[in-house]
């Protein structure tokens, strides 16, 4: 007879492994998926290093912070919507596991990568299931293979949320342009508003829907119903954590014209470097205030700084407009960014021949948040990779199209000119590497068109095509870093790291040049690279005003002794006198230095 347990158990395992076994019964009768989870697998190993980073190979600034968000929000502490809020949520739920470790920031990152790339791949991957009419998903599944863009956003947490959730609703607005299914455009909405409450860039796709949804139905004649769908939840979601966050506080701002405009004093970099006395930020924005107005007598309007100094202005749009072409190699992988754009361009090309203009026109709409880089005149390379999978879709479709019309004398032609082009261009502008990956395209077209006259490989034409390109893609990646065995508390900053968790009480205030090291020992970090920061000439000035701000201690690294030398010089004339040396290593690089009484 079986007991209690026994029967438990019985009854248990049928119902955790029923769903798993049907699950892949799924996935192996689906070959495409199969070999797309495969490759998945494949390259999660292949870059996992990558998720398990050093402390010193975690972004000191966005990244620390935003995980340092997540922890406050376990306290209690809602950021406004400016300030990413998904973000926050994201990286409460990923530190809480590692609440109580030692070095908590880096564990708390490194679940958060592993989640985020794989959020990427299958946002992607849902874009491209939307298009398979046009173009097969394993395209897009070798794309994400040979890229290094879901691996290299990662350094940005809010860039890869925002990426992966305006993908997933423009897969799902593709699903209704196929369907009509308004359902999809509710699930469109409320991926679009969680978007936003990653990155603000999400209320312009907000908008972008609302046109698109116009576009697709305003001939229809109830065409107001599905257009409350796309709004409802979108505006729901953003009003509603507004009024959350209103509620708590009393501040029922957004703070989004606030964050612009410290983004577009920040890109006036573009033209002024600094006199190298501060941090070079800092001194920009200071440039900036004198050019264009301070922040306060513009009320936070960019539009109305422009007009207080409109000539400037266009001195920074030109300068920053010449830099995208290097910018966009740079951040696509200089030597694999010229034959995807050149896809990407056929893609284009040929939706435009099909006629399929209201989808081109989804695919530009949603493209829009990259053109607030010309109003603030900057472009990260993260914001440039931000919409990778339409460009990847475009480059699926384009090398379709190219392969189903490669006898055709006239597509020779356009491939034979813009690859040679872009080789010219590669020499003459001295990037070896442009010329080495559209070089390499041009061989992989050679060989395919000699097998297809000479080895009659019509009927696995398409197979054997797609290996070549794959293996040359693989090529221009170049070496993968494969797995790492990671050792934590060696490195000096570690060790840094580790003497302040022993040395002083959670919560003590310690200044530094970037708050990484400072939230991953749990003091409250007290930023010299900050504006709110007066300037003082003599160093005993200097310390006397730390004091009264409470500051205990100062941690010295690169982002302090590098990057902001003003306050270094200050610091350093004062050690083994008013401060005291408590944690030196790397020949001095890192320091944890003490204020005497």
């Amino acid at each position: 007879m079986n007991t209690d347990r026994e029967k438990g158990a019985d009854g248990l395992f049928p119902r955790i492994l029923g769903p798993l076994e049907v699950a892949l019964n799924r996935l192996a009768a689906n070959r495409t998926l199969t070999i797309s989870v495969a490759a998945f697998l494949v390259n999660f190993y292949l870059v996992s290093a990558a998720f398990f980073p050093n402390l010193s190979e975690i972004n000191a600034w966005d990244e620390a912070t935003y995980v340092n968000g997540g922890r406050l929000l376990l306290d209690g502490q809602w950021p406004r919507l400016s300030n990413s809020p998904l973000g926050n949520v994201f990286y409460a739920l990923a530190s809480f596991p590692y609440a109580d470790t030692a070095l908590w920031l880096v564990h708390s990152v490194s679940l958060g990568r592993v989640v985020l790339f794989a959020l990427l791949w299958i946002s992607a991957m849902a874009v491209a299931w939307q298009l398979s009419d046009l173009a097969s998903p394993l395209i897009m599944t070798g794309l994400l293979f040979v890229t290094k863009i879901p691996v290299s956003i990662l350094n940005f947490p809010s860039d890869p949320l925002f990426v992966a959730f305006a993908a997933l609703g423009f897969s799902q607005l593709l699903a209704f342009y196929r369907t009509r299914s308004v359902n999809r455009l509710w699930l469109a909405s409320v991926f679009v508003g969680l978007s936003a409450m990653a990155r603000n860039d999400g209320l312009i796709l907000g908008v972008a829907l609302i046109a698109a949804t116009l576009l697709l139905t305003l001939r229809e004649r109830n065409f107001w119903k599905p257009l409350l769908v796309s709004a409802a939840p979108f505006v729901i979601l953003i009003g509603g954590y507004v009024l959350f966050y209103g509620l708590r506080t009393g501040d029922f701002a957004m703070g989004t014209i606030e964050r612009t405009y410290d983004n577009f004093e920040a890109g006036h970099q573009t033209i002024y470097g600094g006199a190298g006395e501060i941090n070079p930020v800092l001194e920009a924005k200071l440039e900036a205030r004198r050019v264009f107005g301070t922040a306060e007598e513009n009320r936070y309007s960019v539009f109305r700084a422009i007009l207080r100094n409109p000539s400037v202005y266009l001195q920074r749009l030109v300068t920053e407009t010449s830099k995208l072409p290097g910018q966009l190699l740079n951040a696509y992988g200089i030597r694999i960014a010229a034959p995807v754009f050149l896809f990407a361009v056929r893609g284009l090309y040929d939706l435009l021949r099909q006629k399929r203009y209201r989808l081109t026109v989804l695919f530009l709409l949603w493209a829009t948040p990259i053109l607030s880089g010309f109003i603030i005149t900057i472009f990260r390379d993260g914001h440039l990779q931000f919409p990778f999978y339409l460009v990847y879709s475009l480059a699926a479709i384009g090398l379709t199209a190219a392969m189903g019309n490669l006898g055709n004398r006239r597509e020779q032609i356009f491939w034979i000119v813009a690859l040679v082009g872009f080789m010219a261009y590669g020499v003459i502008d001295r990037k070896p590497a442009v010329t080495y990956g559209v070089f390499l395209l041009l061989a992989v077209f050679v060989i395919i068109r000699i097998g297809w006259r000479t080895m009659n490989l019509r009927p696995n034409a398409w197979v054997a095509a797609m290996l070549l390109f794959f293996a040359g893609g693989i090529i221009l990646h170049g070496d993968y870093a494969g797995p790492k065995v990671r050792v934590l508390g060696q490195a000096a900053d570690e060790r840094g790291v580790l003497f302040m968790i022993e040395e002083f009480p959670e919560g003590t205030r310690v200044a530094a040049g970037s708050p990484g090291p400072i939230i991953a020992a749990n003091m409250t970090y007290m930023g010299l690279a900050s504006l709110d920061v007066p300037r003082f000439d003599d160093s005993k000035e200097f310390l006397s005003w730390m004091r009264g701000q409470d500051i205990k201690a100062i941690y010295v690294d690169h982002s302090l002794s590098s990057d902001n030398p003003f306050f270094w010089e200050l610091i350093s004339s004062e050690i083994g006198q008013e401060l005291e040396r408590g944690f030196v290593a790397d020949e001095g690089d890192i320091q944890v230095l003490f204020l005497t009484e």
